[in-house]
């Protein structure tokens, strides 16, 4: 048993262990408030897009493209900017105006550099890691309409200062590609729908042929979009559709199926076509495919119309993906007016869409799958591979 002064002692020790935890805490934390996220803001929304297409997807309404478009890809994406500042103080306790110079308790000198976390984890597993000697980074490819985690740790001679984890939101728009001597490219995924889920992103991309591709071209697809399969919607002879192999290479799956377009999935005659082409979605080992006509814009819009509606994403959003095409070299060059093709082909297709059963866009695409003999198993089947 401890004697009164050996309690003492304990409880003198236990109390300047407790204030020794509080300090550190308080450093920790006193630490982390160095380091101020600028843009974005914490919790805050930044956009990806370039100025043309945020403000295409800005309040976006129907025929917005035409006075947008000039006839070029105009989609590329211009990748996001992080930036922070540095509230480090000298000696004295003047604060360094955010450059990181003379450091209390520190060489006397500003960061040498520092590193950059993101993930989309808030205990930043699996983060991508950047390194800068400024407080900027720039980061390309994000997905869109998606929740990140980031951190800056400053690095000196003697010590590292770790900021807070900071929150941002990838703004709800187009995540679009550069790709070199391809036209027209994006992924289909992205979008919110009914119930809290999304169309997962990285699985289904959309864009024009791809015969011209080039070794940069290739590079893209195949080692960063990962793509397995070539949905070639154009006609045998059209191009080089038809051929034995994709032109991106005997390794990517390649099919090749002409299908009806707009009003045309009317006919009964080209049905079955359509419904080949829709198949191909609900086999995971097809995934990531990118499909395609000749330029983008009419067969495989009319593809993707299907493909969102089955998923449920609502009606205004799948046309605003309808006409990001005509931001595009390939989507516009028979400089047709975006009004013409909204009313005499985009629009009078989702309107026969609509006249079958059911109470949502959704219902109403699913019913015209079934009546060209997709399965309800094979709905459910692109739906669990396509949503999250």
């Amino acid at each position: 048993m401890l004697n009164k002064t050996s309690q003492k002692n304990r409880s003198v020790l236990t109390a300047v262990a407790a204030l020794l935890l509080v300090f550190t805490l308080l450093s920790a934390g006193c630490a982390k408030r160095q380091i101020a996220a600028i843009t974005p803001a914490d919790n805050g929304t930044i956009s990806a897009a370039n100025d043309v297409v945020h403000e295409f997807c800005s309040g976006y309404k129907p025929g917005d493209s035409e006075e947008l478009r000039d006839f070029s890809d105009m989609y590329y994406p211009a990748g996001i900017d992080l930036t922070w500042n540095y509230n480090f103080a000298d000696a004295s306790g003047k604060a360094d105006g955010g450059k990181g110079e003379g450091v209390e308790g520190g060489s006397g000198s500003g960061p040498k550099y520092a590193l950059v976390y993101i993930s989309r984890t808030k205990d930043l597993s699996e983060a991508e890691t950047y390194v800068t000697a400024g407080n900027s980074v720039h980061i390309d490819d994000l997905l869109v309409n998606t929740d990140y985690y980031w951190q800056v740790r400053a690095v000196f001679e003697d010590k590292t200062v770790l900021s807070d984890v900071f929150k941002l939101h990838t703004a709800h728009e187009f995540r679009t590609f550069a790709i070199p001597s391809v036209s027209n490219t994006r992924d289909l995924g992205g979008y919110s729908v009914k119930g809290g889920k999304k169309v997962k992103q990285g699985m289904i991309f959309r864009g024009a042929n791809v015969d011209g591709a080039n070794s940069a071209a290739k590079k893209i697809m195949l080692e960063e979009l990962g793509i397995r399969t070539d949905l070639d919607l154009r006609a045998p002879g059209e191009g080089k559709a038809g051929s034995k192999f994709s032109p991106l290479g005997e390794e990517v799956n390649y099919i090749n199926i002409s299908a009806p377009l707009y009003g045309g999935i009317k006919d009964e005659d080209k049905q079955e076509a359509l419904a080949e082409e829709i198949r191909v979605f609900t086999k995971p080992e097809n995934y990531p495919v990118y499909f395609h006509c000749a330029i983008g814009r009419d067969r495989t819009g009319t593809l993707a119309m299907l493909l969102l509606g089955l998923l449920g994403v609502p009606e205004d959003m799948i046309r605003r993906d309808y006409e990001m095409s005509f931001l595009s070299y390939l989507g516009s060059a028979d400089k047709t007016p975006v009004e013409t093709m909204l009313s005499g082909n985009f629009d009078p297709t989702v309107n026969y869409l609509k006249t079958l059963s059911g109470k949502s866009f959704k219902d109403n695409v699913s019913s015209f799958l079934r009546s060209i003999g997709i399965t309800d198993a094979e709905l459910d089947a692109i739906r669990s591979i396509m949503l999250e």
